[in-house]
């Protein structure tokens, strides 16, 4: 086997073949990395002049002429084959330590233990404690086995939903009821989705803006947006949707909704005239409250247009196409428009573009790995636990340090920084 520096046209051949890839592990990301200051290498394994394995190194500069090395959901390569990777491994110590490099940071796109919905281990499930001890065995350090949110790392956990070998019939049956009534309920409002060309990212900027306010998470500079977009959209590997509702539909469907009811309390009555039924009664009685809620919304919805016309913008989310999944990375929702149910539009639609062209799975993203009402994502949980998916254990976060001695330093000198600064 020989470890050596690869182009960047052989890596992109590479990860764009290589079975477990990801968006991370891209040309377009180091391009994006690049336009923040980064630098970046290639590097490769050939075996009988075959590309097994490889990687796309992003460098960050951190003091002087020292950078550290991220490997972002990388390396690609066989993890299960561990004479490969402490192969690998071997190499990229003395590769980095010619970068003047201080320590490289991974966190492989793998999982961890197998786990069911409830985040408990599947008994003979997937276990990849074997890869994980080898790893360590190489001298490496690991952030822990985390749980909850940290808006500094990529999430440990994660949810995803198959979408292989399967209808979208099949698919919205397996939805808990919640989730399916709400995916029927934007169809019948005619909630449509669209996608957000380059000048108009502010539409998804502002949703994303108004709902890091209300949950707490960091709003990334607009600039990291449009980096997004310049560096993945033309290759068909990033979209930014979002979803809007005309008013006006929504209000008819609510009036055909009205006309039922006042159909059944009308009948009933006619039939209560000529003898008293519980039954009946009950029925008119509940046709009754419902009128009275769709009255309601009628007239909220007359608010609406008297406020922000006839057409609303609801919700929007960030979403990659690449390999073989689609995910979606961040979406938000204005917190006045809520009960429209709305984000179930953007990933319905794209739920049914995962099935149209051959994906194998939807990509819900982050969770906290706390499943009870603890958790400080319990509602976003209990929204993506509706789709009846997968939670996903990923290994986490490990790193290696390549220059002891500058390291010492590089840790003194932020811990002054960080005293300074307090």
């Amino acid at each position: 086997m020989l470890f050596k520096e690869i182009t960047e046209t052989e890596f992109k051949i590479f990860s764009k073949e290589w079975p477990d890839n990801n968006f991370w592990q891209t040309t377009n990301m180091a391009h994006m990395r690049e336009r923040r200051g980064c630098t970046t290498s290639y590097v490769g394994i050939m075996d009988n002049d075959k590309l097994i394995a490889a990687s796309m190194l992003s460098f960050v500069p951190v003091f002087s002429s020292y950078t550290f090395c991220q490997i972002l959901r990388g390396p690609l390569l066989d993890y299960s084959n561990l004479d490969l990777f402490t192969f690998f491994h071997e190499n990229l110590v003395q590769f980095c330590k010619k970068k003047k490099c201080l320590y490289f940071h991974m966190d492989p796109y793998l999982m961890y233990k197998e786990r069911d919905i409830h985040g408990d281990i599947v008994e003979g499930g997937i276990d990849n404690s074997p890869i994980f001890d080898h790893i360590m065995s190489l001298g490496y350090t690991h952030e822990g086995f985390t749980r909850g949110i940290d808006n500094d790392r990529e999430p440990r956990w994660i949810y995803t939903i198959d979408t292989e070998n399967i209808t979208k019939e099949e698919l919205l049956k397996k939805m808990e009821r919640k989730a399916m009534r709400s995916v029927q309920h934007v169809q019948k409002y005619n909630i449509q989705v669209h996608e957000i060309d380059g000048d108009h990212l502010k539409v998804y900027e502002d949703i994303i803006r108004d709902t890091s306010s209300r949950r707490g998470f960091e709003f990334r500079s607009d600039d990291y947006y449009k980096n997004v977009y310049e560096c993945f959209h033309d290759d068909g590997y990033a979209q930014f949707l979002y979803a809007d509702m005309d008013m006006n539909d929504y209000i008819k469907s609510l009036e055909i909704d009205l006309k039922k009811n006042q159909d059944i309390v009308d009948q009933s009555a006619k039939r209560l005239e000529q003898q008293e039924s519980p039954k009946i009664r009950r029925k008119m009685d509940l046709a009754n409250e419902q009128i009275q809620g769709i009255n309601k919304k009628i007239d909220h919805a007359h608010e609406i247009i008297k406020e922000n016309g006839e057409k609303i913008i609801l919700t929007a989310g960030l979403f990659f196409t690449y390999g073989q999944e689609v995910l979606c990375l961040m979406s938000g929702v204005y917190e006045k428009y809520m009960q429209f149910c709305s984000p179930y539009a953007l990933h319905w639609h794209m739920l049914k573009h995962c099935i149209d062209n051959g994906f194998k799975r939807y990509n819900l993203y982050g969770i906290s790995g706390i499943f009870d009402e603890s958790a400080p994502d319990y509602g976003v949980y209990l929204f993506k636990k509706g789709f009846n998916g997968n939670v996903i254990e990923l290994m986490g976060d490990f790193e290696y340090v390549v220059d002891s001695k500058m390291y010492n330093v590089y840790q003194t000198l932020r811990k002054i920084k960080h005293t300074i600064k307090k």
